[in-house]
């Protein structure tokens, strides 16, 4: 009994003194992910979960308040247990930030492992390291239908960020590349006819050939797209495009623009088939040439029906092209229907 008793107390104590080394929760997928998601579901019952951050060592949720709307609960696990801690103002119930509630089990934890793996796959970049998981249901997403998606933050060698975002079973829905990255480079110069082409193609595949388009203006380094809502048929919405990602973005606008497009007014992808390489180039030269200034440049492009060129019962769909001058202050600009013809000028 004697040495039952002592064998029992060694190993108590060097259990305490020596304790298990905590696992690193980007890294390793050997802890208990299905165990640990129902004892957070235990503690959050049923209450809907605003996000999910996953760092090296520890999770953390935030929640609903189980019975004040105005507040959320934060919910931690530190490899030891769960536990409920402070409560904070539900800024998605005064109708601010960019997310909607999700229930936790649309995410789950054992799914991790696909994650981490889909997300540096899709990084592609040697010696790239997770840095941080977070999980959110954003409503800046252009897609249909509003999911919960994993947020997974990669540092590359040179510890330059980039994210890939991914659905519950690790399909990738958009990869964010540092700045700098191979991707911008490879589009070329963002106003070159081929990189224009290449533009409304991404526009194509992401929102399909017969979305409603009411406006895209495409300048140096980046496109603005007024379209329908892809979420709320029948209501418009803005997207902000670079050489990265397509995000939804909001108006700046203080009050409604009386010469904006309207949906009656819309064209959609397929009404651009003939804005090719060749066609834009052509448009490009033309477009200097009858500027009759040297050293002038396109600045941007703004695909649209506009009231401002055209009559109502005229509803041909136009492109027009700016240009300028060197000083950035004088230019001019030329309108085309999508058969090449000038359909408005204005010279310096």
């Amino acid at each position: 009994m004697y040495r039952l008793r002592l064998a029992y107390l060694t190993t108590a104590f060097a259990a305490l003194a020596f304790p298990a080394e905590a696992a690193n929760l980007l890294v390793d997928n050997a802890w208990p992910m299905a165990k640990i998601q129902d004892e957070f579901a235990n503690l959050i019952r049923g209450d809907l979960v605003h996000d999910i951050t996953i760092d090296a060592d520890s999770i953390s949720i935030t929640a609903d308040h189980p019975t004040d709307a105005e507040q959320t609960v934060d919910y931690s696990w530190d490899q030891s247990e769960v536990r409920r801690s402070g409560s904070f103002v539900n800024f998605a119930a005064l109708g601010m930030g960019d997310t909607k509630p999700f229930a936790l089990d649309q995410l789950q934890f054992d799914k991790l492992p696909e994650v981490k793996a889909a997300a540096i796959a899709a990084f592609a970049t040697p010696g790239s390291r997770i840095v941080e998981i977070e999980a959110s249901q954003p409503t800046t997403r252009t897609s249909k239908k509003l999911l919960p998606l994993w947020e997974v933050t990669l540092s590359n060698a040179s510890n330059k960020t980039g994210t890939v975002w991914l659905t519950a079973l690790g399909q990738v829905v958009d990869v964010e590349l540092p700045e700098g990255s191979a991707t911008a480079a490879a589009l070329g110069p963002w106003l070159a006819p081929a990189t224009v082409e290449n533009t409304l193609s991404r526009l194509a595949e992401e929102f399909g050939t017969d979305a409603n388009f009411l406006e895209i203006m495409i300048d140096d380094s980046k496109a603005l797209i007024t379209m329908e809502d892809p979420q709320n048929p029948g209501e418009t919405a803005e997207f902000y495009m670079d050489a990265e990602k397509i995000t939804r973005s909001s108006s700046n606008m203080p009050m409604p623009n009386p010469f904006a497009p309207t949906l009656d007014r819309a064209f959609t992808l397929a009404d651009l088939a003939s804005l090719d390489v060749t066609r834009l180039t052509d448009l490009q030269a033309r477009t200097i040439a009858r500027m009759a200034m040297p050293d002038m440049t396109v600045f941007r492009y703004t695909i649209s029906r506009n009231t401002l060129f055209m009559t109502p019962e005229d509803d041909r769909l136009l492109v027009e092209v700016r240009a300028e001058a060197p000083d950035q202050w004088t230019g001019g600009r030329v309108a085309y229907d999508m058969d090449g013809n000038e359909a408005d000028v204005v010279l310096p």
